[in-house]
């Protein structure tokens, strides 16, 4: 966080621009408000679905649109969005599907199999860096 504040928050001439400093510990602050939030609808809508007794499918289906729903939150408040709650939402959303629908083709393989390739292209496929542009 202090590397990405300090390349932010510096003006044209690399001194530091105390109103952009302030803006970015106003999101910083948001963006735990909205974790604590995220949390607590997380913990209500786990005992809800236990005590109404919903199905596993409805249940994932539910985290999925807690998860998504504080990122598209943060998204819309210009708090910066998580892409590993994103890829977890998504996954939910998937894996509450799966179940829901009864599909019976299995899906743990299928994970595997697309973590395994987005690591491959994710760590090992060329992409420009800032020094290739120059």
């Amino acid at each position: 966080m202090m590397r990405d504040m300090r390349r932010w928050c510096c003006g044209p001439d690399g001194q530091p621009d105390f109103d952009k400093m302030s803006m970015f510990m106003r999101r910083h602050d948001r963006s735990n408000k909205f974790e604590a939030v995220g949390w607590a609808l997380f913990f209500i809508w786990i005992g809800i679905a236990w005590l109404a007794g919903f199905d596993l499918g409805v249940g994932l289906l539910g985290v999925a649109a807690i998860i998504l729903g504080m990122q598209g939150i943060r998204w819309i408040s210009e708090v910066p969005v998580e892409g590993f709650w994103v890829l977890v939402g998504l996954g939910f959303a998937v894996a509450g599907s799966w179940q829901w629908f009864d599909v019976q083709l299995p899906l743990a393989p299928l994970v595997f199999i697309a973590v395994g390739v987005a690591l491959l292209f994710w760590r090992v496929w060329p992409r420009p860096t800032d020094t290739d542009e120059k």
